[in-house]
């Protein structure tokens, strides 16, 4: 298994003139991978960072968000659906181009979206139309797709990996699967090791995210079990370490956070990478 970080610790619009040094800093900290949003990323941008990293000998992955009034591919709205699939197919190609092999986020739909009633069997049927669409584009790119379910705060079509993993059933598409985060698992699943074992063959990726959100390793969210379990299922893919600090303001009204853990950022990598060293050998 790599570990690696979001750079969404740091920020949420990477530019490497600014934060090229975060990738020497996760090579000298002890890192192998970092994953990077590159929906908003030139194809310039994306050259550099994947110059860099293939100097320092980082692998690297990506991830990435939209939110629901923007595009949506659950949308009554052909046109909004339209616009999801062509932001996710664009997001693999430019992983394609960074040199990485997963592509990952809660891609079943846009985000801020809401619901007094749950899912219907319409919107899951755009879902796995469109999702469908997508798998098959990465798969001729070589792109493993890694959808995350999220928590019911924060999504509502899919929330447990049991639900995430019949619908990659229906997708069908070997290269369509799950990323599995353990702040999510931790509100929606009884046990997050157990539940993630029942899936295992179709994990892609793996967030290790406390349920604060803070440093791994200080809360109850990441149980030791969780990596007996990836050890046990023979998972050999990606840790990436999503974890914030009140210090990006993009992104404080989706995570709702508001309180910093740390006076400097790096110490949540830093510690975070220890825990998971700990519990991965």
């Amino acid at each position: 298994m790599k570990i690696g970080i979001n750079l969404l610790l740091w920020t949420a619009t990477p530019n490497f003139s600014e934060h090229g040094y975060i990738l020497d800093n996760l090579k000298e900290w002890g890192f192998d991978t970092f994953e990077i949003g590159v929906g908003g990323l030139s194809l310039s941008e994306i050259d550099k960072f994947a110059k860099r990293a293939d100097t320092l000998g980082l692998s690297r992955c990506a991830l990435d968000v939209y939110v629901a009034s923007e595009m949506d591919i659950i949308s009554s709205d052909a046109s909004m659906r339209r616009k999801a699939i062509d932001f996710l197919k664009s997001c693999i190609s430019k992983t394609s181009d960074l040199g990485g092999g997963v592509f990952s986020g809660p891609m079943f739909q846009g985000l801020c979206n809401t619901t007094q009633t749950g899912p219907t069997a319409d919107e899951r049927k755009y879902a796995v139309e469109g999702l469908r669409e997508c798998a098959l584009f990465a798969q001729e790119k070589g792109i493993k797709l890694a959808a995350e379910p999220l928590n019911r705060f924060e999504m509502y079509l899919l929330n447990s990996v049991e639900q995430a993993y019949d619908f990659c059933k229906e997708v069908g598409v070997d290269s369509f699967g799950i990323l599995a985060d353990t702040h999510h698992s931790n509100i929606e699943e009884y046990d997050t090791a157990a539940s993630w074992a029942r899936v295992m063959d179709k994990i892609h990726s793996v967030h290790i995210s406390e349920n604060n959100r803070g440093i791994p390793g200080y809360g109850h969210a990441i149980p030791p079990a969780v990596f007996e379990a990836l050890k046990k299922g023979g998972y050999d893919g990606n840790l990436i370490i999503e974890a914030f600090n009140a210090n990006v303001p993009a992104i404080l009204p989706l995570l709702r956070l508001w309180r910093p853990f740390v006076e400097n950022t790096d110490e949540i990598a830093i510690k975070g990478l220890s825990f998971i060293q700990k519990n991965i050998k």
